[in-house]
């Protein structure tokens, strides 16, 4: 019974157990350092332009919709750092650039958590860069890291491992929020951020160790590049490899697509919650506080979804199924906001928008790169990952002070944008699942075969 159980939920083989728990302890620091930093940016940022009001072309902007325009900023940022990851890329084998990433970092979390306690006093620029810095760790981190777990997997294990791998996200989530929540007031945000630096550090251990490990177990398996590549002195402009690979695949531009779409989607619901909290929540602390009781709360609806629901789903139904359960349940969310626009339903509706885009929607988001090359893993998936989805990003700040500035004054009805939006979706998705399994079966012998 407990075997058959087990089959169901997580069918991982014995030899597949290093992996699978290696990739799912380094996803749970990656993750757990995000929900760290992502509580403090928030309430930072809110709570400094609330004081000290945005002045953009004549608009006078809250911390709500500063925020919005942090969004821009960082897809400025994220365009330098796709150029910067394809450089990379085409330089250095996958756990070398895992380690040149954490390195950075290290220094950042370093500087950023002596100063940060009086980072206000350092004014706008000092406020955007943690901000940025905040955004970009999550930008650059989860990309690498699902570079690198899809060029260890096939599709097939992808759809038996990733359940546990995600788990790790989900769990590291619940950890980071619940710290923030529970100790920023005692602790500070200094010393918060200051102890980012050790999960770094484990983070570029474990990722050569697993590369190393499966390097050994098989030596044909992908590197990305070869440690004894040699260079092409002709290669193409590192900002724009990956969008031309984009481009040229319908696959992948699906792909951006359904990143593009719930990235807008989620930003207007990020953006409803910012505004109640900042009518309703005076307190920069307890702002913090309650993003951080937020993030505990997804984090613990991602974990049973992650738990029940992800492998079993991709296993017994298809990718296609599990890529579903994300736009059905934003809809049910956002039906139930403008019904009822309180904090209480605003925080149940951005839980359960995260809950599932952490947990099954991630992992089966993930699992559609398993099929594709080695350029498509790295570099067209940092351009989606890192441009297109901050671009996205922006195109709903657009929206969103459009309509605040101009039409909407009651942050319910940003909601009816959503609509529109999840059709589209929902084409695309279906669209993508056929591709998958067409993609997967022609895959599976090649890689088994490496």
């Amino acid at each position: 019974m407990i075997e058959r159980l087990r089959k169901k939920f997580f069918d991982i083989r014995p030899g597949e157990w290093p992996l699978a728990l290696g990739l799912s302890t380094y996803f749970f620091l990656v993750i757990a350092i995000f929900w760290v930093l992502k509580p403090i940016k928030r309430g930072l940022v809110i709570s400094y332009f609330g004081d000290h009001p945005l002045h953009v072309a004549g608009w006078v902007l809250s911390g709500a919709q500063a925020e919005q325009v942090g969004k821009v900023l960082n897809m400025l940022v994220a365009f330098a750092v796709v150029g910067l990851f394809t450089w990379l890329v085409r330089r250095y084998a996958r756990h070398y650039l895992i380690v040149i990433f954490c390195g950075v970092f290290g220094a950042l979390f370093l500087f950023f958590g002596s100063v940060i306690n009086q980072i206000e006093g350092l004014g706008q620029a000092g406020v955007w860069s943690f901000y940025v810095t905040g955004d970009i760790w999550t930008t650059v981190m989860v990309a690498t890291f699902w570079a690198f777990a899809n060029d260890l997997n096939t599709g097939d294990q992808a759809e038996r491992l990733y359940g546990i791998v995600g788990l790790g996200g989900v769990v590291g989530g619940f950890v980071g929020a619940t710290v923030v929540s529970g100790l920023v007031e005692q602790m500070g945000r200094s010393t918060l951020v200051l102890a980012c630096l050790v999960p770094t550090a484990l983070i570029a251990v474990l990722a050569v160790w697993i590369h190393r490990r499966e390097c050994r177990a098989n030596p044909e398996i992908p590197c990305a590049p070869k440690e004894d590549a040699v260079l092409d002195p002709e290669e193409e402009n590192a900002f724009l490899e990956g969008g031309k690979l984009v481009l040229n695949s319908k696959y992948l531009l699906g792909i951006a697509a359904v990143l593009g779409i719930y990235e807008m989607v989620s930003n207007i619901v990020d953006f409803q919650l910012a505004m109640i909290v900042e009518e309703q929540i005076a307190d920069t602390s307890d702002r913090s506080a309650f993003f951080g009781r937020v993030g505990q709360a997804t984090s613990l609806v991602s974990i049973g979804v992650q738990l029940l629901l992800t492998s079993f789903v991709m296993k017994r139904y298809s990718v296609k199924v599990a890529l579903l359960f994300l736009p059905l349940a934003i809809l049910g969310g956002t039906v139930g906001f403008v019904v009822l626009p309180t904090l209480a339903f605003v925080g149940f509706m951005s839980v359960s928008d995260n809950a599932l885009n952490y947990s099954i929607n991630q992992s089966a988001k993930e699992a559609l790169y398993t099929p594709t090359t080695q350029d498509e893993k790295y570099k067209a998936k940092s351009f989606i990952d890192m441009f297109v989805q901050r671009a996205a990003k922006v195109a709903s700040v657009v929206l969103n002070l459009g309509l605040t500035a101009l039409v909407v004054t009651d942050a319910r009805w940003l909601s009816l944008a959503v609509g529109i939006l999840l059709v589209a979706w929902i084409f695309v998705i279906r669209f993508l699942g056929r591709q998958y399994e067409t993609r997967k079966e022609a895959d599976e012998p090649a890689f088994a075969g490496a």
